[in-house]
């Protein structure tokens, strides 16, 4: 009896409650929320930072992140600089500012498109320093900071010709030795050839190979490191993804092994950011920033380029397989 009283006060709070306000407010007061992506190479050219601003609404979330508008600051509102500092101590060697840019296009996708708005800078980047982005909204004086230090050349073990192997039982070996602040690696064979149609018209093109990412056991560096792979896997890489075209001729030209590791927290964020398999389908947050949320840290690319073993190509030109493909010496 007296779990049935208690029930129905329950019951009866419930119905009282509802009853006094039917106003269900969904959203808060709008808060401003910057959104920051950006990775540091020392072998790039041109860094790119991505700042942002997350939004609501009342309506369609995806209706929204079609606006312009919903996702980047009005002009002006954003200051960015990139602040160099001696890791040793402390002391500012340079400060950049951030120009803007919207000539890299974006493609089609949940967001607002082609057009983006993206701040960068052409400063060569020392890898031995320490960078720090600042960001200012001119209009709130709210600031938002990241910082990361740079990652070293791996240390591989250098070929000049990409001779693989064919025989799957003694693989090709592709060795190095793990550098400080890196934990994730991936190794891509770009393979280079030229395609010379029946006008006589002579093409560069190229298609990648992408090994599976691998993990170091630690960040301190100095661990060896391996990926395996064979000449069947090459060739059966290259047949599946070039069609066959009347008239065309195709010659190999080279090969880029192209080696990129990041950073821990980098690694963290492709982790979180893949889609959950359990029966839990909430998605851990991480962010590196303060005052924000989003990634600045580092990553960094090294190329070799190597001439393409003669094994590789003989398989290629003389191989019944590849003979709808066309390659010749």
């Amino acid at each position: 009896m007296k779990v049935k009283k208690v029930l129905t006060l329950l019951i009866f709070s419930c119905v009282v409650y509802c009853s006094c306000n039917n106003k269900v407010k969904i959203l808060a007061p709008y808060k401003d929320i910057t959104v920051v992506y950006g990775l540091l190479d020392q072998s790039d050219s041109i860094h790119y930072v991505r700042i942002n601003k997350a939004f609501a609404g009342i309506g369609n979330a995806y209706s929204m992140a079609q606006v312009y508008d919903s996702i980047y600051y009005p002009a002006g509102y954003i200051k960015a600089v990139l602040r160099d500092s001696n890791p040793n101590n402390g002391t500012i060697v340079k400060i950049d500012s951030l120009d803007t840019t919207t000539t890299v296009t974006l493609s089609p996708g949940v967001f607002t498109y082609p057009k983006q708005l993206l701040y960068y800078t052409k400063v060569k980047l020392n890898p031995n320093d320490y960078y720090n982005l600042l960001i200012t909204n001119i209009k709130t004086g709210k600031k938002i900071s990241g910082s990361t230090a740079l990652l070293p050349d791996a240390l591989l073990e250098q070929e000049s010709t990409l001779a693989l192997s064919f025989n799957n039982q003694l693989p090709t070996v592709f060795s190095w030795t793990t550098t400080p602040n890196a934990r994730i690696y991936q190794m891509t064979i770009r393979f280079y050839y030229d395609e010379v149609n029946s006008a006589n018209v002579r093409t560069g093109k190229y298609l990648d190979w992408v090994f599976v990412p691998l993990t170091a056991p630690s960040i301190t560096g100095g661990a060896g490191m391996q990926y395996s792979c064979t000449g069947q896997g090459l060739c059966s890489l290259i047949l599946n993804s070039i069609s066959d075209e009347e008239g065309v001729t195709r010659y190999v030209d080279s090969a880029g092994i192209m080696f990129t590791s990041g950073s821990d927290d980098f690694n963290t964020y492709i982790q979180l950011s893949q889609p959950p398999l359990g029966i839990n389908q909430d998605v851990p947050s991480f962010s590196d920033l303060e005052n924000g949320v989003g990634l600045f840290t580092c990553r960094h690319t090294q190329t070799n380029y190597e001439r393409v073993g003669n094994n590789v190509i003989d398989t290629l030109v003389r191989g019944a397989t590849y003979a709808g493909l066309n390659f010749q010496f």
